[in-house]
């Protein structure tokens, strides 16, 4: 089907419904034209912004970023094709509606390479111009549900990805323990038969150092792995927080908000959720060189269906992480959360690429989600979204 067609009435009202969720600049330079017809639009769509010529226009468009523009096309200063054309070079696929009294060829042609869409001669007959935007909310509602559609698929992908690693990481953990047993056992019987202070009691005991390190780094393998129990209650996040981040407090300056509301409350396992918030401050130490700042906010936060997948719709406390470093490239984003994925030379287990995967399958377990970006400020921010209530 066309996107100018509309299914029937239940598309229609569909399409209506959408269309009362966008932004609209309305550009006319005729006072009494712009009064009557943005009464017209101000029922129809979810918010109207209006200018009066073609220059205001474009400031308006760039301040806005409207979802849809209706323009007239001659006006004085910049003409209405004009300001088209400035506004495609900075967004080529935004939706454009010309209105104008003057049927000249070269307006048409011009209109056709300047990419406008639908085009309704005046005076304006309201049923045209409003066929002309359901047309419009029709193509949008389309390519949004086909946008929403592909990020389900992606994180079905990624889902099944995880917990395939998740599988693997479980086995290794379940193996790895077992050997380490055998070798704590066996440095132990050692260390008897030689005695402290020998030469041979200093190798044990380095080989003693790194098998924790093991155990510390089976730990990780664990809680990756689908195996871990939470021991949830229902509890301030502020004691978890601080005492997480009480321990970076030494490495880097930690910047909290001077108090935190007691009633944001979350089901969780404030040892194992302790422990991802004390890797985002390793993290944010490591990308600082050790003497930067990690500004952290808290507060809760309502989401739709569909907007962080794969998150349902609800109350949420979101827990932000923002650290002076450089930030994090824009190569590397998408893989930063992947098991033995490091920057960072190999050989300690900071090194081994756990720190930040371990974070996102503890967050998970407790049904939230960790995003990860690079604001325009710069510094590399996490975000954490933990649901305030649990079944």
């Amino acid at each position: 089907m066309s996107p100018d067609a509309v299914a029937g009435p239940r598309g229609r009202d569909a399409n209506e419904a959408w269309l009362a969720t966008l932004t609209v600049l309305y550009v006319e330079d005729d006072a009494s034209s712009r009064a009557q017809l943005a009464r017209f639009l101000r029922r129809r769509v979810g918010r109207l912004v209006e200018a009066s010529n073609g220059a205001e226009g474009l400031e308006q468009f760039k301040a806005c970023r409207p979802d849809l523009i209706v323009t007239d096309i001659e006006m004085s200063g910049m003409d209405g094709l004009s300001m088209v054309e400035a506004i495609r070079r900075v967004d080529p696929e935004v939706p454009i509606v010309v209105t104008t009294a003057f049927e000249q060829v070269d307006y048409l042609l011009r209109s056709i390479d300047a990419g406008v869409d639908k085009y309704v001669a005046k005076p304006v007959d309201v049923d045209k111009l409003e066929a002309a935007l359901q047309a419009i909310a029709h193509r949008l509602r389309a390519e949004s549900l086909l946008a929403r559609e592909h990020e389900r698929e992606l994180s079905a992908q990624e889902a099944h990805r995880r917990e395939a690693l998740g599988l693997l990481a479980a086995g290794m953990a379940h193996d790895f323990n077992n050997m380490l047993t055998a070798v704590l056992a066996n440095v132990d019987v050692a260390s008897s038969i030689v005695g402290p202070r020998t030469e041979a009691s200093e190798f044990l005991q380095a080989a003693l150092d790194v098998t924790r390190q093991a155990v510390e780094l089976g730990r990780h393998l664990h809680t990756l792995s689908s195996g871990v129990f939470l021991h949830l209650r229902l509890a301030p996040i502020e004691p978890t927080l601080r005492s997480a981040l009480a321990i970076a407090g030494s490495r880097l300056r930690v910047e909290l908000p001077p108090e935190l509301t007691p009633q944001l409350s979350v089901w969780h396992d404030p040892d194992l959720l302790g422990r991802a918030f004390e890797q985002l401050a390793q993290n944010a130490h490591e990308a600082t060189g050790g003497s930067g700042v990690l500004s952290v906010s808290v507060g809760p936060r309502r989401l739709t269906e569909g907007e962080v997948p794969p998150l349902a719709a609800g109350e949420y406390l979101q827990l932000t992480f923002l650290d002076s470093g450089p930030g994090i490239p824009a190569d590397i984003l998408p893989r930063i959360f992947d098991p033995y994925f490091t920057t960072k030379p190999r050989g300690a287990i900071r090194g081994m690429g756990l720190g930040l995967a371990l974070c996102l399958a503890i967050v998970r377990k407790h049904r939230g989600h960790v995003m990860a970006a690079t604001p325009e400020g710069g510094g590399a921010q996490f975000t954490v979204l933990l649901p305030t209530s649990a079944a």
